[in-house]
């Protein structure tokens, strides 16, 4: 998680500040709107099968990856110009009103829909959180706090995919979206108590509305046609020759206007920069085969081999613990070395054998196979994770990196939502092409879903073995150790 401050800001906190009281509404809506990312994974099957429609359920965290990108970026500017204070409490009633609503929703498409409305509050939580902790504590203090509310999100994304098995399994998937409620409320209440911060409003701080609204239709147009082409409609269809032109129009305005912006979202010279350019595709296409694994891995333990939701989330902890111990790792051993380059080539391969060995698994298949190879593709995005970040960052010039981290996280986040958007159309392709029912035929449509994800980690290690290595800056070697926080946006 990043931090957004601003130099021409000053903050004085006020003595009788309890910062304690505080950051536990912080850490509150942290958890949920990271959890929110995680806790629908091993859902799926369960929630496809009740509204009636299992082709679509990945849409389920597309739609909050998608928005919640945007927001990431236009929420911690907006709270710049009117003030933090209430643009993180109008982030938490948009996310608290989007989890009622996605919990009653009576159809996969409103479902998709209502996910999107939480996923904008979703990323104005992530953004904020850090900012407020960076507004509330004095510089020399601010690493003690931050690691604090660094364990918060790891600790999401590990509960979520169990919690979310719990639920199905012993209750109705609503209560996933249900159970944001009192959080919210309780965080929103206490926030409103209990956080005072200095009023300001910068004026001089301007939104990039424009790119942000245009950078959303180009994503969403985008992901459509590479989803639906081909499968919901032929290629010449009208509907995907009317998507092809709103996404061509769209990234053209969206170059134009950011050419003209005084606070562009993401500055367009940041893209001259190759090594910043291959640290984003790298980052992003790690995060769409972190997503391969999330979601469907999860999936094919409950449709083939009948694991409960629960026992099909728990699972994927190897995963994401071998991500975490791989980043940790690979963050060590830069900070002592300053070498970056050969990490991505081994996350590279680790994370195809991974993929291949998926695809071809079969009902007789051992889960302790399984495990063993999800612990071999976390560790091989972990070793994507920490260098993306640090390659990218060490590429700008200093009053470049918070728009650098900023666009890294929202290419982060695209990787995500594409990931599940058109892996799960592989899905429902190759499901709409069985012989019959039953798990011995439904194993070979995951199979072609893994396969197609392999060309991901082709393409990453031909950018990883591009990627020039440059000898990384004293800031750029505290936060390899932690020692320091960087500005998003």
């Amino acid at each position: 998680m990043t931090m957004n401050t601003h130099e021409s800001l000053t903050v004085t906190t006020a003595p009788s500040q309890k910062i304690g009281i505080v950051m536990l509404p912080l850490m509150l809506v942290l958890f949920i709107s990271t959890l929110d990312q995680t806790i629908v994974a091993t859902a799926l099957g369960r929630i496809g099968q009740a509204l009636g429609d299992q082709a679509a359920a990945p849409w389920i965290a597309t739609a909050y990856l998608l928005t919640s990108a945007v927001t990431t970026l236009i929420f911690g500017k907006l709270g710049d110009i009117i003030g933090r204070k209430p643009v993180l409490q109008a982030s938490i009633a948009i996310f608290v009103v989007g989890s009622l609503l996605c919990a009653l929703a009576p159809t996969m498409l409103w479902l998709a829909i209502f996910r999107a409305l939480q996923g904008l509050g979703g990323g104005g939580l992530s953004s904020l959180s850090m900012t407020v902790v960076g507004e509330l504590v004095p510089a020399r203090e601010r690493a003690r706090y931050q690691a604090v509310l660094g364990v918060v999100p790891a600790l999401a994304v590990i509960l979520g995919p169990l919690l979310g098995g719990l639920i199905v399994d012993h209750w109705d998937w609503p209560w996933i979206f249900l159970i944001n409620l009192p959080i919210g409320v309780v965080a929103f209440l206490l926030i409103a108590a209990r956080l005072h911060l200095p009023r300001h409003h910068d004026r001089r701080r301007t939104l990039d509305v424009g790119g942000s609204v245009l950078a959303s239709f180009f994503t969403a147009s985008f992901l459509l046609i590479v989803v639906e082409g081909g499968q919901g409609f032929a290629w010449q269809s009208a509907p995907i020759l009317a998507l092809s032109l709103v996404a061509v129009a769209s990234l053209a305005a969206y170059v134009r206007v950011e050419h003209r912006a005084p606070e562009p979202i993401t500055p367009l010279h940041l893209f001259k920069n190759r090594i910043f350019v291959i640290s984003s595709l790298l980052f992003s296409l790690s995060t769409a085969a972190l997503f391969v694994g999330m979601l469907f891995v999860p999936l094919l333990l409950q449709n083939v081999f009948g694991l409960t939701a629960f026992a099909a989330g728990s699972s994927i902890v190897p995963l994401l613990l071998g991500l975490i111990v791989a980043t940790m790792v690979t963050g060590g051993v830069i900070s002592r070395t300053g070498r970056y380059k050969i990490f991505p080539i081994v996350g590279a391969v680790l994370t195809s054998a991974g993929l291949y060995a998926f695809s071809r698994v079969d009902t007789g298949t051992s889960m302790c196979a399984m495990l063993i190879w999800l612990s071999m593709m976390g560790m091989g995005i972990g070793c994507f994770i920490q260098v993306t970040v640090l390659a990218g960052q060490n590429a700008v010039e200093h009053k470049d990196l918070g728009v650098a981290t900023g666009a890294l996280n929202f290419f982060k986040t695209l990787g995500g939502a594409a990931g599940s958007a058109v892996f799960g159309a592989v899905l429902a392709a190759a499901y709409a092409q069985l012989p019959g029912p039953g798990p011995e035929h439904a194993v070979h449509a995951f199979q072609q879903v893994f396969l197609w994800s392999m060309p991901l980690m082709g393409m990453a290690l031909i950018l990883a073995i591009l990627l020039p290595e440059k000898p990384l800056s004293e800031e750029a070697m505290q936060i390899a150790e932690g020692k320091i926080e960087v500005p998003e946006y």
